[in-house]
């Protein structure tokens, strides 16, 4: 088996779906806004149905992420908010990353965030920070590092491809959508 055939079979061992990371910081954003949300509330924000949150609640229930009250409240666990927290801000720092170095609109950086949030390991998202906490610090050679990232990457070298795109350049691919 190849590296990216055993590779994407670890997908699904991921600590936490993309579905369910979003009805976690769906409990924990209503949270914050003084909400002691149920079921429905949930639904409401994610606009799906009642009768999907509940499965989804249950499964949460059961991993330990949430705890359900009497009144029916959802509440974050302390590993269910260990894990927002940590989901949120690797969402931030994918986010900075995508619009502050590679320069991508914000709206499709958000999006992209997004969608790797829960995907990217401590590990990345640590060297990521770093990265930013470099690029950012005013050091000469981080302003000469994004100067320089500027100028040498905007296109490949003319009448070939880089090593990079094997099969599409998506320099053009980027460039035509």
């Amino acid at each position: 088996m190849s590296d990216a055939e055993s590779v994407w079979r670890q997908y699904e061992a991921n600590e936490i779906t993309h579905s369910a990371a979003h009805y976690l910081l769906a409990v924990s954003d209503l949270a914050e806004a003084g909400e002691s949300p149920r079921a429905a509330d949930v639904a409401r924000r994610l606009e799906i149905s009642r009768a999907a949150v509940s499965l989804q609640l249950k499964s949460l229930r059961e991993q330990g992420l949430i705890h359900v009250d009497r009144d029916r409240h959802v509440h974050l666990t302390d590993e269910g908010a260990n894990l927002v927290a940590r989901i949120a801000s690797k969402r931030r720092v994918l986010q900075v990353f995508f619009q502050e170095v590679l320069g991508v609109p914000a709206s499709i950086a958000l999006l992209d965030a997004c969608k790797m949030e829960h995907l990217i390991s401590e590990a990345s998202s640590g060297a990521l920070v770093r990265l930013l906490r470099f690029l950012r610090s005013g050091h000469p050679a981080a302003e000469e590092c994004m100067s320089a990232f500027g100028r040498v990457t905007e296109r490949c070298p003319p009448g070939r491809r880089c090593d990079l795109c094997t099969e599409v350049c998506l320099l053009s691919a980027a460039r035509d959508s």
